[in-house]
C-alpha cells in the first residue's frame, strides 16, 4: 500500500499514528511500524508516531509489509561517478527525494544492492534533502553497507558541500557546534536545544563574498537531520532558496534551496584506499552564481 492522504480538519491535535490507523482501516501497530521505518512523510520529513496532525496537511504512506518486489522501477538516468563490485557513488539531482523514488530508480538498475534500511532505501546507507543535490553512496551488499554505516559513524568519510547563503560573516573560516532537536513551534525544523539535542558540528570556509551573499564550502563532522541549514540559520545567514529556515532567502531563487554535496572522501571498506568523488553545481546554482559574480 502505497497512498497520499489529506487530513482531515476534524482530526487536529491527535497523533499521527492514531489518525492513520482509523483513516486506513490499519492496526495501530501496523502503522507505528511504517512510522519507524521512516515511510510516513509530510513532504520530505519523515513523521514520528508522537506527531500531531494540525489538520489540512497531507501525508504519504507507504506499508511497512511491502518489499522490493512491491516497488515498481522506474527508469532514470543515472549520474554514477564511482561504481566497483561493492559500491556506487551517484549524482543525485535537486528535486528527488532518497526514498522511496531514488530507491524505484536503483531498482530498475537490476543489480544487488543492500536490504539493511528496508526495501524502500535499497543500497542508500546516508540521505539527502529532496532539494538537496550531490553525492550519495549505495551499496550493493550488507556487509559493506554495515562498514560505509560505519566510517560514517567513526567520521571517517568527509562530506563536502557548497551552499550559497544570504548575509556575510566577519570569519573566513570556522566551526558551528550545537545541540540539535526537533523545534517544539515547529516539527519540521530543527533548532539548538542544549538539554536534549544532540551534538552537531559543522566547519565551514568562505570561498567567494558576494553583495549580500557568501559562497561556503561546509564539512559535515557529524550528520544531523538539516544539519547544515539548521546551523547556518543559527548563524543568521540561511540558506538561498531555503524555505524552512529563512524569511529572506528567496529573492534570488526560490526553487528549491541551493545546497549541493559536492564531494566524498573516504577509505575503500574493503581495500582501504582512498576513494575521492567530486560532483560539479548543477547548471541552475551555476547561473545563480554567474548572476552575482556580475555584480561584483
Amino acid at each position: 500500500m502505497n497512498k497520499t492522504i489529506l487530513i482531515p480538519e476534524s482530526e487536529k491535535g491527535k497523533r499521527i499514528d492514531v489518525v492513520l490507523a482509523e483513516l486506513l482501516g490499519l492496526p495501530r501497530a501496523q502503522v507505528q511500524k511504517s512510522i519507524k521505518e521512516e515511510l510516513v512523510l509530510r513532504g520530505e520529513l519523515a513523521l514520528k508516531a508522537s506527531y500531531k496532525v494540525s489538520g489540512g496537511e497531507t501525508v504519504t504512506y507507504s506499508d511497512v509489509s511491502m518489499t522490493t518486489d512491491d516497488l515498481v522501477p522506474y527508469e532514470m538516468k543515472l549520474d554514477i561517478l564511482y561504481e566497483d563490485e561493492y559500491l556506487l557513488v551517484i549524482n543525485k539531482p535537486a528535486g528527488l527525494v532518497v526514498h522511496p523514488s531514488f530507491g524505484h530508480a536503483l531498482i530498475a538498475r537490476q543489480g544487488p544492492l543492500s536490504d539493511i534500511n528496508g526495501a524502500f532505501r535499497p543500497g542508500i546507507v546516508h540521505r539527502l534533502d529532496k532539494e538537496t543535490s550531490g553525492l550519495l553512496v549505495v551499496c550493493k551488499n550488507n556487509d559493506v553497507h554495515t562498514k560505509v554505516a560505519k566510517l560514517l559513524k567513526d567520521r571517517k568519510m568527509k562530506r563536502h558541500y557548497l551552499a550559497l547563503v544570504v548575509g556575510a560573516l566577519h570569519e573566513d573560516a570556522g566551526v558551528i557546534k550545537t545541540y540539535l532537536a526537533r523545534s517544539k513551534k515547529n516539527y519540521q525544523k530543527m533548532e539548538n536545544t542544549p538539554s536534549t539535542g544532540k551534538l552537531a558540528i559543522t566547519h565551514f570556509k568562505v570561498r567567494a563574498r558576494y553583495e549580500g551573499y557568501m559562497l561556503l564550502d561546509v564539512e559535515l563532522d557529524t550528520g544531523r537531520t538539516h544539519q547544515i541549514r539548521a546551523h547556518m540559520e543559527f548563524l543568521n545567514t540561511p540558506v538561498v532558496g531555503d524555505r524552512l529556515y529563512g524569511t529572506n532567502n528567496l529573492k534570488l531563487y526560490k526553487e528549491g534551496q541551493l545546497l549541493h554535496a559536492a564531494r566524498l572522501v573516504f577509505p575503500h571498506p574493503y581495500t582501504g584506499q582512498m576513494i575521492d568523488v567530486s560532483a560539479p553545481l548543477p547548471a541552475y546554482y551555476e547561473n545563480v552564481i554567474k548572476r552575482l559574480e556580475k555584480d561584483l
